[in-house]
This record gives structure tokens, sequence and C-alpha cells, in this order.
């Protein structure tokens, strides 16, 4: 597994640019904004990201300018977007988050829409991740608490990967599973800090991330920490055709199915208003109908994508299901 270097610190992005030829910027309006006059370098491009469109972005990227390195700075999309184009071109990669709401900056692939259906491509990392702490913390309390998404997300993909395993689906791996374990419990030690978004609880999320994705490189996919609450949030974002904060819908998953498979609900619920995170339907521009819609039409999405086994095939009955909307809709 090759090492992320990961720098922390407050203005550390002007140093870390110099000397290292021209560049083209994967960004978005607001980080852009905050950065921009920070940077004494004039970059090729400066590209807003909008869309991880599969045909957009092969247009985007088309229209860049041969350069030396790819410096995306922003939230997943915009840091996705630069995954590709180094991934395209086999050019370093220097990745600026402006948030801490989802796992892509330490992640392999890139999350890429086609035909509005999540896919993953690609396979680099970047050179150095630059985690500038004062950047981080000018963005919306609202979206650097929905980072916990991608760890709480392991309480019900571990479920799921046992299911699996129980009905001879796939492989298990206990020692995997029970580091996993281990990365939650850190995050119900650290609550405060993750709500607050100091500088402890933005490196805690980052190593979270690496830890978790570590695991996933280990075992050989995503089952430590993707299950039925990711599928849940890949279908409605299909249905509703809406860009969700990602963190935030995983977190509302992760609700669903801890209640479908019995698996301590109330706990999940516990720390998600603890942390101040958003995933009830109405707070995240979604609705009862969206979410029941969904959940009705799940089973045919995670077979149509072939999708890992997950408590998603073990429910037939649609009155569960309507329970379930019930309970989140009571919460």
């Amino acid at each position: 597994m090759e090492k992320i270097k990961i720098e922390y610190g407050e203005g550390i992005i002007e140093n870390s640019l110099k000397n290292k030829g021209s560049f083209f910027i994967s960004t978005m309006p607001e980080p852009w904004a905050l950065i921009k006059d920070k940077i004494d370098v004039s970059p090729k491009k400066v590209i807003f990201v909008e869309s991880m469109e599969e045909e957009k972005i092969r247009k985007l990227e088309k229209s860049i300018p041969e350069v030396s390195f790819v410096l995306g700075i922003g939230g997943g999309s915009a840091i996705d977007f630069a995954k590709y184009v180094g991934w395209k071109r086999n050019l370093p990669l220097i990745t600026v988050p402006s948030i801490v709401s989802v796992d892509a900056p330490v992640t392999k692939e890139v999350a890429i829409r086609k035909n509005g259906r999540v896919r993953y491509i690609g396979n680099i990392l970047p050179e150095k991740i630059l985690i500038d702490f004062s950047l981080i913390k000018k963005a919306p309390l609202r979206l650097n608490r929905s980072g916990i998404g991608d760890i709480i997300s392991i309480h019900t993909a571990l479920f799921d990967w046992e299911i699996a395993f129980r009905r001879g689906k796939e492989k298990y791996d206990e020692k995997i599973a029970q580091k996993a374990k281990e990365l939650l419990l850190t995050v119900e030690n650290n609550l405060k800090e993750i709500r607050e978004v100091t500088n402890r609880g933005i490196k805690l999320l980052m190593d979270l991330f690496l830890k978790a994705n570590k695991l996933c490189w280990e075992f050989g996919n995503s089952r430590p920490e993707e299950g039925s609450e990711h599928f849940f949030a890949y279908n409605m974002e299909y249905l509703t055709g809406k860009h969700f904060l990602h963190g935030e819908l995983v977190c509302l998953g992760v609700v669903i199915m801890s209640y479908l498979q019995k698996n301590e609900p109330e706990k999940i619920i516990r720390i998600l208003k603890e942390v101040g995170v958003h995933f009830k339907p109405e707070e995240i521009d979604s609705s009862r109908e969206e979410v029941l819609k969904s959940l009705n039409l799940l089973r045919n999405y995670v077979k149509e994508e072939g999708l890992p086994y997950s408590i998603i095939n073990e429910i037939k009955d649609t009155k569960v299901i309507k329970e379930v909307v019930d309970f989140v809709s009571s919460i």
C-alpha cells in the first residue's frame, strides 16, 4: 500500500507550490475565493467543477493545457476531478481539501456519475495532501461535521458483511472487521472535537479516513466501510437527480439500515445528534416521499448494479419499509 504524505498547519499551501512547474487547478468558487490571493504562482487554468458526469468531465479534461502537475482545492467533486486529470495524464497530484466532509482525498478511485449512477474508476493517490486548518475552519460547521458519515458507515457496513458471510456470499476477515470497529470507538470518544471542528477534530477525521481506507486496501475492496447505507445514498441521488452532501445522506442511510438490521439505531441517532449532523430528510433537502420511493426500489437498484449482499436483500416486506420511514419521520 502506497503511503500518503499529509501535511497539517496554517498557511502551508504557498510554500508547497514553489518550484513545482506549471499546474492546473480543480476547485469551486467558495474555496478559490479564500485561497487565490495566497498563491503566488499563476496556474495555467482554473476550472470550477459543477458535475462529475462522465461526458462532462471528459470534455473538461480535454480543455486543460499541458501542465507539470495537478492541484485540487475544495470538496469531493473538486478533489475527484483533480484525481481524474492526474490519473488520465499520469501527472503528480496535490490535494487541498477545503472541508473534511468525505474520504475522497485519501481514496485511490475517482467517483464519477454515468447516467446518474455512481461509478468508481481510476487508480491514483496524491503525492501530498495539504490540510490547512484555517481554510477548513472557514467552511460552515455543517459541511465539516458531515465527515463522520464515511466512518459511522462502518456500523452498518460490518453488519451487512457478516450477513453476506453467513449466507455464504463472500469471505470475511475478523481481524480487519475488529480494526474497523476500533475506528468507530475512536469516533464515539471524540464527538465534541468533531462537532466543534477543532484542529484535533479535523486531524482525527483525516486519520480515520486513512485508516478506514487502509483496511479496504488490505481486504481488497470497500466492504469494511461501505454497505447498504451507501447503496441507499447512491440510489437516492440516482432517483432524485439531486446533489446531496455525501456525508449527510450516508448518515441518513446509516440510521435507516441500522433500524432494519435491528442494530442499535438509537445509539447512532444519539451520536449524530451529539455531533450536530443533519440527517433527517427535511434537513438535507429531501422528503419522506423520496426516501420511501428509494427504499421501495432499492432491491432492484442493488440487483441492477451488482452490489454486494446486504440487509437490503433480506427485506421483502413493504410494511417494514414503511415502518422504517415512519421511524425516521418521528425522530
